[in-house]
């Protein structure tokens, strides 16, 4: 019974530490109101154009905007209204 918990104890430990290590590798995005993503859209929403109709199906890996802004001239994520 005992070997169990110690097994127990140690899958545990081993789980925490795997979950801290990823949280500390997870890229960081310097911009505001970007987020990292590891399959984000090729065709980016952008300030003063409409939404593409076609887009190639294929994931980007970085920084992009957060849901409900767009990418400006200078490249930085802002609400439409400051398009």
């Amino acid at each position: 019974m005992s070997k169990l918990i110690v097994l127990c104890l140690l899958v545990l430990c081993i789980s925490a530490s795997l979950i801290a290590v990823d949280a500390e590798s997870r890229p960081y995005c310097s911009k505001p109101n970007q987020e990292w993503t590891s399959c984000g859209s090729a065709c980016p929403r952008r300030c003063n154009q409409p939404p593409p109709r076609i887009c190639t199906l294929q994931c980007v890996i970085g920084c992009q905007c957060k849901r409900g802004y767009l990418l400006n001239k200078k490249g930085d994520c802002v609400k439409p209204r400051h398009c």
